[in-house]
Formats: C-alpha cells, sequence, structure tokens
C-alpha cells in the first residue's frame, strides 16, 4: 500500500470524508464546490492508490465499506484538527494569544521583567511567556527567539529594534566602606581602591569602566573579579570595596543608605536598554502586547 502524502490524495480524502458526511458524491460536490462527478473520481483515484474499496456506489445512495469506515474515523479526527488549528491561528491574529519566547539579561530580568511578569499576565492570560535569563548573547533566529532585551551598542543587522533608554550606571560603596578608606574625589584615586569588577560571560574579560567628563585615567586594575552581576551589589553591601553597577541594580540601596553613590559626576552610560525581534515577529499580537508593556516597564525602572 502506497503512502497517502501527495496533495492529490490529501484531495481524494477531503472527497472521501464529505461524501461519507453527506451521502452522495452530488451533495459532497455542492459542499466541496465541484461537480459530483468530479468528487467521485478523486474518491476513486484514492481507492486505486490504497488497492481498497471504501465505497459501494448505488443509483441512490453511497455505503461505507469496512475498510472505508476505518479510515473515515483516522481522516475525520485529521479534518476536525486542521479546521481547530485553523480557527486558532485566526485567534490568534486577532489577539494576543499563545506562546511567545523571550531572551533577557540575568540581572535586569529579575530586578524589573519578573516583577512585571505577573501584570502582563494579568492583562493577557491567554499568552504564554517562556523567558530565558542568560548573560550570553543569544542567537535569535536560530533559537527560535520572538523578542530579545539587550544592554549596550546594538550591531547592525536586518533585525529590528526599540530603543527603551540608556544604560546607566553607578560608582557606589558601603559607608563602612568609604569611612575606612576614604571617599575617591576623581577615576584616579580609584587605584588606591579596592574595585569589584564583572567578568563578561562571552568574551571571559573584566568590564571595562566607563566615565566622561575627564581624562580617561590609565586602566583601572580590579582587585576582584565576579562572573555574576547580582554578586556585585553583595560584595559593595560587604563592604569588600568600590563596583560600578547598573543603576536598576544598586538603587535601591543607595536610597535605603546601605550604599552610598560616588563620582556622580564622571560615572558614563553605556549604550542604551534595547527590545530586538525579527523583522515579521511584531505583526503576530503577542509579540507586539510583550513589547509595548515591557518598554514601558523598563522605561520607568530605567529613568
Amino acid at each position: 500500500m502506497s503512502s497517502i502524502v501527495s496533495i492529490e490524495s490529501l484531495s481524494g480524502l477531503v472527497a472521501f470524508s464529505v461524501a461519507v458526511e453527506t451521502g452522495s458524491f452530488a451533495a459532497a460536490g455542492r459542499k466541496l464546490g465541484l461537480s459530483a462527478s468530479a468528487v467521485g473520481k478523486a474518491v476513486e483515484r484514492l481507492e486505486a492508490r490504497l488497492g481498497l474499496r471504501l465505497l459501494n456506489r448505488t443509483t441512490r445512495s453511497l455505503a461505507v465499506t469496512g475498510e472505508g469506515d476505518i479510515l473515515y474515523r483516522y481522516v475525520a479526527r485529521i479534518l476536525k484538527e486542521l479546521q481547530d488549528a485553523e480557527q486558532e491561528l485566526h485567534l490568534v491574529q486577532k489577539a494576543p494569544r499563545g506562546r511567545i519566547k523571550v531572551s533577557v539579561p540575568t540581572v535586569l530580568g529579575r530586578k524589573i521583567i519578573m516583577p512585571a511578569l505577573l501584570d502582563f499576565r494579568i492583562r493577557f492570560p491567554d499568552v504564554m511567556t517562556e523567558i530565558s535569563l542568560d548573560d550570553v548573547k543569544v542567537d535569535i533566529i536560530n533559537g527560535g527567539y520572538d523578542v530579545v532585551l539587550r544592554l549596550g551598542e546594538l550591531d547592525d543587522s536586518t533585525l529590528r529594534a526599540r530603543r527603551i533608554g540608556p544604560h546607566t550606571f553607578i560608582t557606589c560603596a558601603s559607608p563602612k566602606y568609604l569611612a575606612h578608606r576614604g571617599t575617591p574625589q576623581t577615576p584616579s584615586d580609584l587605584h588606591n581602591h579596592c574595585c569589584v569588577f564583572y567578568r563578561f560571560p562571552t568574551t571571559g574579560r573584566p568590564e571595562v569602566w566607563a566615565f566622561k567628563n575627564s581624562l580617561q585615567p590609565t586602566p583601572i586594575k580590579p582587585s576582584v573579579v565576579l562572573n555574576d552581576g547580582e554578586a556585585l551589589a553583595s560584595a559593595a553591601l560587604g563592604g569588600l570595596g568600590i563596583i560600578q553597577a547598573p543603576s536598576y541594580l544598586v538603587s535601591e540601596d543607595i536610597a535605603a543608605g546601605r550604599l552610598q553613590a560616588v563620582l556622580a559626576d564622571y560615572t558614563d552610560e553605556r549604550g542604551s536598554v534595547s527590545l530586538v525581534w525579527p523583522p515579521m515577529s511584531a505583526r503576530a499580537p503577542k509579540v507586539r502586547a510583550f513589547i509595548d508593556f515591557m518598554a514601558e516597564r523598563v522605561s520607568q525602572k530605567l529613568y
């Protein structure tokens, strides 16, 4: 028996199923917009490929054979699932629903995206969000991501992007550390301090602190290097030394007095915070909803 895979075979299966449901080739033809003879020939070709008799014909009616009954049960279920899929696709195009795959940097994801996710779920309950917290730069296309949140300067590409705000940083330390070691007045003073740096997972290299309104000092030698963004705040809170961290990571600790900002007039931005997505992705309502919602929430925290 040959496999049923061709377009012609599929048309024969549809003709056969509708003929069974309507009871005649003529009625099936009216439902499908075909002539009765076209429906009959499609069923005959299907029977010839299968080598089976599916329908017994009389001048007045059709009778399903035992083999035809087996085939009809499978075909009816498949066609019903195809109809359900088509209806769901129409709904997806009208309202935000379905699965969306997102990648966000670890610290920003935990500090901003995750707290906002409940409100997003309340507003869009039919969207299933799969979020990866990852500091490695993911491949958006090959990874199958609908939206990615990226930090810093964006590479030129065919991807679409929406800048949410500046990627601002704060140089800070605990009041206890500053009371013991003194407060730096210019970036050059950092050479006399314990500086805790973050190591980028993509390059394996320590970050370069960014300063403005002054001559760039000679590269600062880190005293401690960590590969976890949130560990920077823990190190500073513990009095280990001075850190330069994203504002969303340390702003609450600074407001509470647990950390103290230094070199505020010198600390510079490091590019932008942006949402990035494939060109066709944002046509889906679920993706547009996520982009608009998270752009608003993240920008509130950045500013």
